[in-house]
């Protein structure tokens, strides 16, 4: 299989070539490591540089420019598709904000947890032998290993686990009638976890990023063919 082509990566400026090579004296100059007082230091002090002094720095982001046009040029004509992988850092990002957004809302909403089921019971207390079997702690590849050995689980070796879930299920069931009653939203096709509380600041946010992203997520979800991977293990 051929190795996935990396798009070439922008080169710095001269002003950027020199901040690097000069950032420990701006760092002790300024009396902070914080990066916006160096930055704003350095930005000064390259302002008030010579054109003598810039131009050995110019020089050498010039050959950079021209080394990056270079490479980029060969990249598409290979076939590179250029922004791609700014593009996965970005969805990368965005699942991230999702989790923790959701997160959040639900926090704030007051809104009982979903309790494990019979599998996800037996997958915690057997993920470690799994991922030693595995050869790896990646969740989706234990997961695929753990429902294989999960399907073949004598009735028996269950049992424990779903006698388990359902002593959690009806004390989920008890807390979120308990959560409706008090004023709670609905689980289904109710108001948003959000609606039912006033929130401001970083809540107000997570609730409004949760809204914006939930049914992208649950798509993206639903397309997936293994199991999430529960934050709790």
């Amino acid at each position: 299989m051929a190795a996935e082509l990396e798009e070439p990566k922008k080169p710095q400026t001269a002003y950027w070539i020199w901040l690097g090579e000069n950032r420990d004296a701006l760092t002790k100059e300024a009396g902070t490591m914080k990066g916006s007082v160096v930055a704003k230091l350095g930005g000064e002090k390259w302002k008030g540089l010579s054109a003598t002094a810039k131009k050995p720095f110019e020089d050498r982001s010039a050959k950079l420019k021209a080394d990056y046009d270079t490479a980029m040029e060969k990249f598409k004509a290979s076939g590179g598709q250029v922004g791609k992988r700014r593009l996965e850092k970005k969805e990368a990002k965005d699942a991230k904000a999702d989790k923790k957004a959701k997160k959040e809302a639900r926090k704030a909403s007051l809104k009982p947890a979903r309790p494990a089921s019979a599998y996800w019971l037996w997958l915690g207390e057997n993920r470690e032998a799994l991922a030693k079997e595995a050869g790896t702690a990646k969740p989706p590849v234990v997961a695929k290993l753990a429902g294989e050995k999960w399907k073949a689980l004598a009735a028996a070796a269950k049992k424990p686990f779903e006698a388990k879930a359902a002593e959690l299920k009806a004390a989920y069931d008890k807390a979120l009638q308990e959560w409706k009653s008090s004023g709670g939203g609905e689980d289904v096709g109710g108001p948003h976890p959000c609606a039912s509380r006033r929130l401001s600041g970083r809540g107000a946010k997570s609730c409004s990023a949760l809204e914006t992203r939930t049914a992208r997520t649950t798509r993206r979800r639903r397309s997936s063919a293994e199991p999430d991977w529960p934050t709790w293990l």
